[in-house]
This record gives C-alpha cells, structure tokens and sequence, in this order.
C-alpha cells in the first residue's frame, strides 16, 4: 500500500512539475494515470500512456503531456485545467507492449483509457473538446491521428486525423471482419469511409466539441455516431467490434512523418473528456451549452454501412 502511494505521489510530483515549466522526464513506464475531473470525467480513472519510453531509461520527456492552467494563459474549454500534448520530431519509442515506433516511422504521445476497465460495450456516450492553435502544422506528413476508438490489436473501428483537407473521420471497420483480417486494408479502401468533418477555415484556433453514441458490436446492429459543435455529422449502421479483443478509446498526438515533414513541433489540447453508459444525460452537456433531446433527434441524409453488409 505505501509503495502504490508513494507512486501516486511522484507521478503528480512530475505532472505538477511538468506543467510549471519545469524541464525533465517523466517515469509513467506501465503506471497508471489519474487524470483530474476538471479534465475527465465518468471513466474509471486510468488511462496509461503509450507509446514514448526511452528504451534504456524507460523515460519519457515531459512535454509530452501536461495538466495546463487557465490562469497560465492556456486554452481552457471550461473549469480551470485543460491537458496539454506536444510531441515533436524524433519523438518515437516502445509501448509497454514492446511495440516500437521508431521502426515503424511513427512519432506519438496518447493516453489510453485501461480497455479492461474501460471497454468499450453496449451503449456508450463519450466527448472531448480539442483545441488546435493557430500555428499547427497541418500539411506534410502522412497522417496527425487525433482521437481513436481501438482494438487491442487490429485496426481501430473510427479514428481523426489532421489532413490537408481538414479534420477527418476515418472507418475501419471493414478491415477487421475475419474475411480481411489478413489483409493490408486502410480507411481509403472499397468497404470502409473517410470524410472532413471539420474543414481547414474552421479548425483553427477555437474549441470544438466532439459528442459521440455507439453501439458496440460484433453484430450488424452495432451503430456509431459523432457531433461536432451541437450538430449531427455521421452515423454508421453495421459491426464496428472486433471478435475477441477489447476496444477503447484513446486520445493525443499520434504522427506518421515524411522524408520532408517540417521539423517544428505540435502542440494539442483536450478538455472535458467524459464518458456514460447507455444515457446522453449522464454526460451532463448543459454545462457545454447542448441538449440531449436535440441531439438525438437529430438525423443526416444518409447513414454509413459496411457495402455488401
């Protein structure tokens, strides 16, 4: 029991001493994470971070996340903290599952919450707010990932990434039905769906929030779908579980640079993370400005499927 509060104790050493400014390494190698409720709230709090560790040390610098302050002059969606990623060139490194981003030319810091605690199953509602300054690097790389709901293993049912053409929502689900579970298969495949739900004029420099509703499935009743600012923008109809792996939803900076990527960092911030079983009005949205009863009245033109399914 002193050993797991002693632990407690460093880490929030760290993170205050991380968020003050102050230059060094964080050692949450394997730990679990409490994040505060003015950031998060409705998950059982523990979120581990991937995937930055030195392989020696097991270090991870400590930019790579921050509890920022208001009152520091930092973004602050509502309340007084928001959390803070940056990750920079080169910033690659091994998972505590041994995955190595370094050889696979990725470069991220995420924060998960624990699947087993956290699994994603039946009906779940989920939010964040993101806020991406003025001078963050849109073009030259092959992709900013940006939110993901995943599985242990395969490939992640939806995730968000920073394009060119704007914040994209990604569908893979396609690419974990057992019949393409050995395949090489991506968002931009035949079965699955890309599309900017947020346009480059309007990405920068302000708050948007992000509502999502799903039914977790490996069945074909399964559904998924996301707000942005208030308004219904997608909804999905079809399996959107892998068959025996955990799903989970995970957020931060998860890059994949070019031999020509620019060489400044990037710099994101989240806030008012909150997650409820089975019912919109356990988010408590009021606070945000939204309505359950608008939202779910809401519907769009035409509903994604899995094609053939």
């Amino acid at each position: 029991m002193m050993k797991k509060l002693l632990g407690i104790l460093v880490l929030g050493l760290l993170l205050t001493f991380s968020s003050s400014g102050i230059s060094g390494e964080m050692n949450v190698f394997k730990k679990k994470i409490k994040l505060p409720k003015d950031v998060a709230k409705g998950y059982k709090n523990a979120w581990k971070f991937c995937c930055n560790y030195d392989p020696e040390t097991r270090l991870t610098p400590d930019y790579a996340f921050k509890i920022v302050n208001k009152s520091e002059g930092h973004p602050v969606r509502l309340g007084e903290q928001s959390i803070r990623f940056e990750v920079r060139r080169g910033d690659c490194g091994l998972s505590p599952g041994g995955y190595d981003d370094c050889k696979n030319n990725s470069e991220r810091h995420e924060l998960n919450a624990i699947k087993e605690v956290n699994k994603l199953k039946g009906v779940t509602w989920h939010t964040y707010s993101l806020y991406l300054p003025k001078d963050f690097l849109v073009g030259g790389f092959n992709f900013i990932g940006m939110g993901q709901f995943h599985t242990e293993e395969s490939e992640p049912a939806f995730n968000w990434s920073v394009e060119t053409r704007g914040y994209e929502l990604q569908r893979r689900t396609a690419c974990n039905l057992p019949e393409n579970k050995n395949m090489d298969c991506s968002a931009r495949d035949p079965q699955n769906y890309y599309r900017a739900v947020i346009y480059p004029a309007d990405l920068l420099g302000k708050w948007h929030d992000m509502v999502f509703n799903g039914k977790w499935s490996v069945k074909q009743d399964g559904y998924f779908k996301q707000w942005i600012n208030g308004k219904l923008v997608y909804h999905y109809q079809g399996s959107n579980l892998t068959r025996g792996e955990l799903s989970g939803f995970q957020f931060g900076i998860y890059i994949h640079p070019l031999s020509y990527s620019p060489k400044k960092a990037n710099v994101g911030y989240y806030d008012e993370i909150r997650f409820a079983k089975k019912s919109c009005k356990k988010l408590k949205l009021e606070d945000l400005g939204y309505n359950c009863k608008d939202l779910e009245s809401q519907t769009v033109s035409k509903i994604d499927k899995i094609k053939g399914k």
